[in-house]
């Protein structure tokens, strides 16, 4: 135990170098890339946190590609001519925002990390207990992966490589994947892994370093830092569209063993569902899965506040669009009557600030002047409503439309109510059943009504032809849904780009996309109809 919390102090100081302005500051192109840093056990730990450093600089960046992408975000007039090159297509060498060379860091860092631990194993056998040398080694490779998913999905293909020792200029001359080529490398590394360790390794890091310590004096932040497996494999089996497998898995996560985590529950029903995103994550580990977490005390900030205030001496780059914040205030209410997103529109995503529309999603804590950057503003990596997006996708390309749309729209237990006679999978296990008849549904916990395919009924479907319909207008929901509660987390654009490619109908994205460009409406529209344009144009050499 005592070696537990010697390692927990070093990992805690790898979080608090207080003369460092970002997250995680850790010169990791020395530290890493020195042939003898894993001389002594405990550098395997520093190492590792090493990698998850480099987390921080592509968390806010992704935000930014990925939303200026789509409808949610738009430059100001405040903003640098970086990022009106992206908004506007136009993105070339040596643009700022563009540059993927923050993801490349990582993947290298990640590459020569997972080689050295290895060999440093190999040599010390008996140095490093085996629960935490797989909890290291698989961590590493979902950090890796789950970069490099998002490299393909940003700018749509991949300069592919597990070489250790490799420098950034090296990335120039490695073979490059489109992101379908990619998807499979990437399942075969997390079902696969490294030195027989998969990336699907469960880990409970708060139990290894606290040993014998109770739950709630553990600092449960550690279990949050990297991409879940779970999660993170049904993202990847989404996009190879194994549907059958998301559902799987999907159902035996939001199952949780019967606990009360992953639920879409009324536990942040109504206005809870904003303290997601603006109180300490820890507080709620029932909704968020993996954060990259910041603390203002320790000088770890991102630039979401700075970017999307106007609050001096906040920069104010980025707004809402109009056609975003209009989606919104046409949602009809669970009243059946009254219309606005009252829990996730004006006044919590957005609201109208010095005379101007801002983003508001993760400030609302603080938002005076000399408070505006004590926000300990985390960045979702994966929470609640994602995996429960990965699941209606699925069922609704399974032809599951009725309980896709439970989890869309009134939640499980109105589904097993309605469906007493005829309970299908996965819902159809009364042990499970039993802890998820408490999910709400994505719309009703926001006390949203339900929404379905305009003009058609499941029950009145009377041949392929209007499945096919059926199925397409339900994906559309998703799309649309999606754009709502998932504004500014990364998350949309790339849904929107799924199902676009799924229905080879790029339309789905380019009416959406191009509406928030005004009189060039018609221009961005033609432009958006070739799938090339999509992505984000960067060479790398």
């Amino acid at each position: 135990m005592k070696r537990n919390f010697i390692i927990y102090a070093l990992l805690a100081g790898s979080l608090s170098f207080t003369a460092c302005d970002k997250y995680f500051e850790v010169n990791t192109s020395d530290m890493l890339l020195d042939d003898n840093y894993v001389g002594e056990a405990n550098e395997l730990y520093s190492g590792y946190i090493g990698v998850a450093s480099k987390m921080q600089a592509i968390a806010d960046q992704t935000v930014f590609l990925s939303d200026l992408r789509s409808d949610f975000l738009e430059p100001t007039q405040n903003a640098p001519q970086d990022l009106w090159d992206i908004y506007n297509y136009r993105e070339t060498k040596g643009n700022e925002f563009a540059n993927p060379s923050s993801y490349y860091d990582l993947i290298v860092n990640a590459n020569s990390y997972l080689d050295k631990i290895v060999k440093y194993r190999k040599e010390n056998p008996k140095a490093v207990e085996d629960s935490h040398y797989r909890a290291l080694i698989s961590g590493a490779i979902r950090f890796k992966v789950w970069t490099y998913l998002t490299i393909g999905k940003l700018y749509g293909k991949a300069a592919y490589f597990d070489t250790p020792n490799l420098q950034l200029d090296d990335i120039a001359n490695m073979p490059v994947i489109t992101l379908d080529e990619l998807l499979p490398r990437l399942l075969g590394l997390m079902n696969t892994g490294v030195d027989g360790v998969s990336g699907l390794y469960e880990t409970n890091w708060a139990n290894i370093l606290f040993p014998g310590v109770p739950a709630n004096q553990q600092d449960l932040m550690w279990n949050m830092i990297c991409p879940s497996p779970m999660p993170l494999l049904m993202e990847l089996q989404l996009w190879n569209r194994q549907y059958d497998l998301v559902v799987q898995n999907g159902i035996n996560f939001i199952y949780d063993g019967g606990g009360a985590r992953y639920k879409i529950g009324n536990d942040d029903y109504d206005g809870e569902w904003i303290q997601l995103f603006t109180r300490d994550p820890i507080t709620r580990t029932r909704a968020l899965i993996n954060v990259v977490p910041y603390d203002f005390e320790r000088n770890q900030t991102n630039r979401l506040i700075q970017f999307f205030s106007n609050t001096p001496p906040s920069l104010y780059y980025l707004r809402p669009t109009q056609v975003s914040m209009d989606r919104y205030a046409r949602q009809l209410r669970y009243d059946g009557s009254n219309l606005g997103d009252l829990w996730r529109g004006d006044e919590r995503t957005f609201f109208l600030q010095n005379g101007e529309w801002v983003v508001r999603k993760f400030s609302r804590d603080r938002e005076a002047a000399s408070e505006i950057y004590k926000n300990n503003v985390h960045i979702s990596i994966y929470r609640d409503a994602d995996v429960h997006f990965f699941m209606i996708e699925a069922l609704n390309n399974l032809n599951l439309f009725a309980e896709a749309e439970a989890l869309l729209n009134d939640g499980v237990e109105q589904y097993l109510i309605l469906n007493r006679d005829k309970l299908r999978f996965p819902f159809n296990d009364e042990v499970i059943n039993s802890a998820i008849a408490r999910n709400w549904g994505i719309r009703r916990r926001v006390k949203m009504f339900p929404v379905y395919p305009e003009g058609m009924s499941k029950d009145e479907l009377e041949d392929s032809a209007d499945t096919l319909a059926y199925k397409k207008g339900l994906d559309e929901l998703i799309v649309q849904e999606t754009l709502m509660e998932s504004a500014g987390e990364a998350k949309a654009y790339f849904a929107m780009m799924r199902i676009a490619k799924r229905w080879q109908d790029n339309a789905i994205l380019a009416d959406i996309v191009s509406k928030k460009y005004g009189a060039r409406e018609e221009e961005i529209r033609s432009y958006l109809m070739d799938e090339n344009n999509w992505f984000i144009k960067y060479p790398l050499n």
